[in-house]
């Protein structure tokens, strides 16, 4: 690991008195955030590296603010995902940790999944999620953008593969992979014993990255929203759950 005690004793500065601290305290502070919230995005001081690129059980993470979003089923836009969405469902939760580098933008989410499914056969469908980016301002549908003028970034991970696919949409239904794919992920699945199992998964990307519908990193302020897939409620394509309007991220923090 490329860390020097002279880094780690500044980022240390940002974590709580002790690990053992931080876990236990873990949830009860982690901050529920509203459609159109602020989040500061926190920075990882230069020197200071994950074990990979997108370790998701680095100790850095347990350093970093960790935010919570509700997630309820998404509003069908097709006949067939109308007949099977449950409106009723309970309201579930997916945590989310914002970092950046001088060089690259990390997001880690993780969330309560009883199983672990990781491939689609006949009735059966793998866990995924996916975080969203308006190319322009929050006046983007955060339901996948609304026509070409108005288009979203999505990175998508599914479960199975730890390849985070880079893509974009223009409204529902109008989904395409991106030329160019700079995002990264890794993932990993907690089976907890007393306690929920959950998945935990970081995808990141360069902050300047080229291309069409790459969603710009350097501006001061950039909407974003998440969409969870759980395949043990055979949930896929529309069938999904999402974060109910744009979360601001403040990339402008230091």
């Amino acid at each position: 690991m490329r860390r020097t005690i002279a880094t780690l004793t500044a980022f240390a500065m940002l974590s709580t008195p002790t690990l053992s601290a931080a876990q236990s305290m873990a949830e009860a502070n982690v901050k529920l955030i509203e459609a159109y919230d602020t989040v500061k995005v926190s920075t990882i001081p230069d020197g200071i590296y994950l074990r990979t690129v997108n370790d998701p059980d680095d100790i850095i993470w347990e350093r970093l603010p960790e935010y919570r979003v509700a997630m309820s089923p998404a509003p069908a836009v097709h006949e067939s995902v109308e007949l099977r969405v449950n409106y009723d469902a309970e309201v579930s939760y997916l945590n989310m940790t914002l970092a950046k580098t001088s060089e690259r933008f990390y997001v880690r989410l993780r969330w309560v999944d009883d199983t672990r499914d990781t491939a689609t056969a006949f009735d059966r469908f793998r866990d995924g999620v996916a975080v969203q980016f308006s190319l322009g301002d929050d006046e983007t549908s955060y339901m996948m953008g609304d026509g070409p003028d108005s288009a979203v970034n999505i990175w998508y991970w599914r479960s199975g593969e730890d390849a985070v696919q880079n893509l974009a949409a223009g409204g529902p239904g109008s989904t395409t992979l991106l030329e160019e794919q700079p995002v990264s992920g890794e993932s990993q699945y907690f089976d907890k014993d007393g306690d929920p199992n959950e998945w935990t998964v970081v995808m990141s990307r360069p902050i300047k990255a080229q291309g069409a519908h790459n969603v710009s990193l350097d501006r001061d302020v950039v909407p974003m929203a998440f969409a969870l897939w759980q395949g043990a409620e055979k949930q896929r394509d529309g069938l999904k759950s999402v974060s109910e309007g744009w979360i601001m991220l403040d990339m402008a923090s230091e």
